[in-house]
């Protein structure tokens, strides 16, 4: 489908000149490495070459949840592509779901669960800050998917609105505070997955989780290690991500079935 105003965008010029834009008429796109008029971008395809002002070749690609997290305005720290991305694969979620969210923040893990249920699903997130939510929506905006979310300025400490959903996820320094109301409102089997940075967080949610009835209970922690690869110099990068934080699953179940 043709680029149009409006439309996010990657220009890729080389793997550390990654640039998430917005095509809009009259905007100008800059680096080191030259310049481009967004509004010639207007008609072309994702994948796609062109050329910067210096003759330098940059690839047009399709913004990707990553791209959102390395592109997109974060004044809180978020949560990391690899924690994000095993906590939407093991809670089962699909397109068409409806899922809860406490901790909106930045929305970066909001963007990745409102890409992950489509165009017929619904995230509604829960703040208590109205600041981080807007800028939350400002970032759903920029990748297109606002009309996903339902943004609730609520401390779910105090009661969640929603019935029979199929997954919640929680990134607040106290989950534990919120299980009676997590477990009320989940389907049967639904999924509850829980990111804390602290292993005396771990013990308390994973004790508040066993009063209610929740099996295949898990914490885990995740350890990714990206490779530079050269002929003959094959290794591990000198910096990696490492620590990062503890995941916490649990599901639903149904008492005495």
């Amino acid at each position: 489908m043709p680029l149009k105003e409006g439309d996010s965008v990657v220009i890729w010029v080389d793997p550390k000149r990654v640039f998430l834009v917005k095509i809009e008429k009259g905007k100008k796109f800059g680096s080191d490495k030259g310049t481009l008029d967004l509004s010639t971008l207007i008609g072309k395809e994702y994948g796609s070459t062109v050329s910067l002002s210096t003759g330098v070749q940059a690839y047009l690609l399709r913004p990707t949840p990553l791209d959102a997290y390395n592109g997109l305005r974060r004044p809180s720290q978020v949560l990391y592509p690899k924690d994000i991305s095993y906590m939407i694969y093991v809670s089962g979620i699909k397109e068409g779901d409806t899922v809860v969210e406490a901790g909106t923040g930045s929305g970066f893990l909001t963007i990745s669960l409102a890409y992950t249920v489509g165009g017929k699903g619904r995230v509604i997130t829960y703040d208590i800050r109205e600041d981080m939510q807007e800028t939350a929506r400002r970032n759903l905006s920029f990748m297109g998917l606002l009309d996903r979310v339902t943004f609730k300025l609520k401390d779910i400490r105090q009661g969640i609105d929603e019935r029979d959903v199929d997954a919640v996820f929680l990134d607040m320094p106290d989950p534990w505070n919120t299980i009676q109301y997590v477990h009320d409102i989940l389907k049967p089997s639904g999924s509850v997955v829980i990111f804390v940075p602290t292993v005396n967080q771990i013990e308390k949610t994973v004790l508040k989780i066993s009063e209610f009835d929740f099996v295949d209970v898990h914490a885990e922690e995740l350890i990714v290690r990206e490779y530079q690869v050269k002929e003959n110099a094959t290794r591990p990068k000198n910096i990696g991500v490492v620590h990062t934080g503890f995941i916490i699953r649990a599901r639903k179940s149904i008492k005495g079935s």
